[in-house]
């Protein structure tokens, strides 16, 4: 087994792959690994395991960045990971994981991020749960109206600078939030994408934007009798009346035909603001989080808290980042320095990092020791319960 970089003949046979192991749309799979086409490729960080002189399996390291205290910081998108069907439970998937861990780490890139197929897989390399959101499924009917909808309309191409600065103010209001680029904003696939156009409405008033919404229609699902979805997959508002018009938009939406999808962060949910809250909900699971370099990642922190604290990190996959932390001053030391101490696994310290949940919650589930009652209240202080999220079109 060897494990090696991109090369340009490899496409098509990478492509295979990604029809074989996710059903992918061969056009998608075909342009995935042309840098071309896909503005957030770097074939630098695309790896194959080559056997027989075969590319049996491939993983994928996008370079983004996402929002760490409102901060841009880099961070290590890893998708796109599979194997042979005929090849698999050889290790393959693991040894891609290892050695990305490690490209990370060479190019001082201290976070990484991943959606998984399953969570228990990704727990074994570091990885953990960060985030959640809250899905439903609507009628227009269950929608306030509002007069506001009268300062909505199509989107223009001029619109795009001010629907890009509205998306960079709110994004960076979650921490790990993925920061999207200019690039991948002009690329003809974020507007066409691979299961149906995109479409945007607008919010204008006072000669500026406010508020903007993306979405997609789909055809009839069944016959012109069983109806259409609506899928709203990014609203972004700067103002109270940006966000009432763009809902009155999708209220005013013909009940008898379409059915509503709508994703919010679970901080900031939809339904204690509806004439009736009875509708339908589901918590679906977000992004895990690895710390690829704990005193790199923590050193992106800006917080002070009252007292230093030691954080006793143990990580059973890079044994570099075992050991402890000082922090609670707006620095990092390596070393205790303080009494108060905290012993924690690396993949709790993600859920942390993430403000997922609360320090409080992992002690009182045995995750987390401190030494005193006081420490759990500074690392409850340190790490305050946030809202972490990545809007829809920015999944990866």
């Amino acid at each position: 087994m060897e494990i090696r970089k991109f090369r340009e003949e490899d496409r098509d046979e990478l492509a295979k792959l990604l029809v074989s192991a996710f059903g992918a749309d061969a056009a998608w799979a075909g342009s995935y690994f042309d840098p071309e086409q896909n503005k957030r490729l770097d074939p630098d960080g695309v790896f194959v395991i080559e056997e027989d002189g075969e590319p049996r399996a491939t993983a994928t390291v996008l370079p983004l960045e996402v929002f760490v205290d409102g901060e841009s910081r880099q961070m290590g998108g890893v998708a796109a990971v599979t194997a042979h069907p005929a090849y698999r439970r050889r290790g393959h998937a693991g040894a891609l994981m290892r050695e990305i861990l490690g490209y990370l780490r060479e190019r001082g890139v201290h976070l990484s991020m991943l959606w998984p197929f399953a969570h228990a897989f990704y727990r074994v390399y570091g990885y953990e749960l960060a985030g959640d959101d809250i899905s439903y499924t609507l009628k227009p009917a269950d929608l306030p109206t509002s007069t506001e909808q009268k300062y909505t309309r199509a989107f223009r191409d001029g619109d795009l600078p001010a629907m890009m600065a509205l998306h960079e103010s709110q994004a960076a209001l979650h921490q790990c939030c993925v920061r999207r680029s200019e690039g991948y904003w002009r690329v003809e696939g974020f507007w066409r994408g691979d299961y149906g156009g995109r479409n945007a409405v607008v919010y204008e008033r006072d000669g500026g934007i406010e508020g903007y919404l993306l979405y997609r229609m789909s055809g009839w699902k069944d016959g012109p009798d069983s109806g259409r979805e609506l899928q709203a997959e990014e609203l972004v508002a700067g103002a109270p009346r940006a966000r009432a018009g763009l809902m009155s938009f999708l209220g005013a939406l013909d009940p008898l035909v379409f059915e509503i999808k709508h994703y919010t962060p679970t901080g900031e949910p939809f339904h204690p603001f509806l004439a009736s809250s009875h509708v339908k909900m589901e918590i679906e699971t977000e992004f895990m989080l690895r710390l690829v370099d704990v005193e790199g990642a923590l050193r992106h922190l800006r917080r002070e808290i009252d007292a230093p604290l030691v954080l006793e990190v143990s990580d059973d996959v890079i044994p570099e980042n075992s050991g402890e932390y000082t922090v609670g001053d707006g620095s990092v030391g390596r070393g205790a320095q303080s009494g108060h101490r905290a012993a924690l696994d690396v993949r709790q310290l993600a859920q942390l990092y993430a403000g997922y949940l609360p320090a409080s919650l992992l002690a009182e589930r045995g995750l987390i020791e401190t030494s005193s009652a006081e420490a759990l209240e500074l690392l409850g202080a340190m790490f305050p319960v946030g809202d972490p999220w990545v809007y829809g079109p920015d999944h990866f």
